[in-house]
């Protein structure tokens, strides 16, 4: 079988960081062909493989869906120099695609999971977990009307306990409340409002604590529409954040943890602050049989070209 390319073209109005009403693209590897699929009754169904939604790129399997699609990189980004990478094009690419011929038997298969928007709130040193110092996140709550500011305080020693610092903003522009602090434990959620650890339900929670992630009550966890943005992206520390409701998009958790184990790409390599496809490989095990998939053109935010063939 030879290789075939999907052609994806981002919604008009699409923003970095995201829109609420924003919807994925379904593909069929088999067909080719777009599916017309509600993000709903995608989770429900097994009619496709692939989705798209700005550099995100979601299997259907895990949460995102019912396909039961596990997979992995099996050809890892070239590793080298911005210098270097800047010579680099899609000869390079082909070449690296080429030499998949199938799944290595010892490579571990995943299911798709949730990417979390908050990234980067523990840092192990020594063996010790411990938050990054001075870092800070602007975080929309989950009703899409009050903000928060938040930190990680604390991590205990037994690096899953965590102690949180924040302030509410009722409304866009509002004035902040005092700081106030959490201490939450795995499996509990959190409402920036009540301050209160409550139960997840509808829009009464904004932030999960799962263990090793912190997830917000978002479409793929939730009913509401919560999203964050780091401050270490915008120059800004926690003391700095004066006005969380400021930012004209929030990132919300999505599904694609998948290709981002490595990530398909590389960010900002010319200080133009784009995405750079890198030559990664990935393997799908599918109900149809193993495909090997490469994004190999990424342009705009959310344009991009991809190649595949079953192996």
């Amino acid at each position: 079988m030879s290789a075939k390319e999907l052609v994806i073209t981002a919604p008009k109005g699409i923003v970095v960081g995201g829109d609420a009403d924003e919807t994925y693209e379904y593909y069929s590897l088999v067909s080719g062909e777009r599916v017309e699929l509600t993000e709903d009754e995608a989770r429900k169904s097994k009619s496709w493989h692939v989705a798209f939604k700005r550099s995100i790129v979601s299997v259907n399997g895990g949460p995102a869906g019912i396909g039961g699609i596990i997979g992995a990189c099996i050809n890892p980004p070239v590793s080298v120099s911005r210098e270097e990478f800047a010579s680099l094009g899609d000869a390079d690419w082909r070449e690296k695609f080429n030499a998949v011929k199938s799944i290595p038997d010892n490579v571990k298969l995943l299911p798709e999971g949730v990417e979390s928007a908050i990234l980067g709130w523990c840092v192990e040193k020594d063996g010790l977990w411990t938050p990054p110092a001075a870092k800070g996140w602007k975080i929309r709550l989950a009703d899409g009307k009050g903000y928060a500011k938040m930190r990680v305080k604390e991590i205990d020693e037994d690096g899953v306990t965590v102690t949180m610092l924040y302030a509410v903003q009722a409304e866009k522009g509002g004035a902040l409340s005092e700081d106030k602090t959490i201490v939450m434990e795995p499996g509990e959620s959190f409402s920036f409002v009540s301050g209160e650890i409550v139960e997840p339900s509808g829009l009464n929670w904004d932030i999960q604590h799962t263990g090793e992630k912190l997830l917000l009550n978002s479409p793929v966890n939730g009913d509401g529409v919560a999203g964050a943005i780091g401050s270490n992206k915008y120059g800004a520390n926690w003391s700095e954040i004066t006005n969380p409701g400021d930012s004209i998009a929030y990132f919300m958790d999505e599904y694609g943890s998948l290709l981002r184990s490595p990530k398909w790409y590389r960010y900002n390599i010319d200080g133009t602050h784009k995405i750079h496809p890198n030559g990664a490989v990935y393997g799908l095990r599918t109900a149809d049989g193993d495909f090997k998939l490469q994004i190999f053109e990424y342009s705009g935010v959310g344009n991009m070209k991809v190649r595949y063939e079953q192996v």
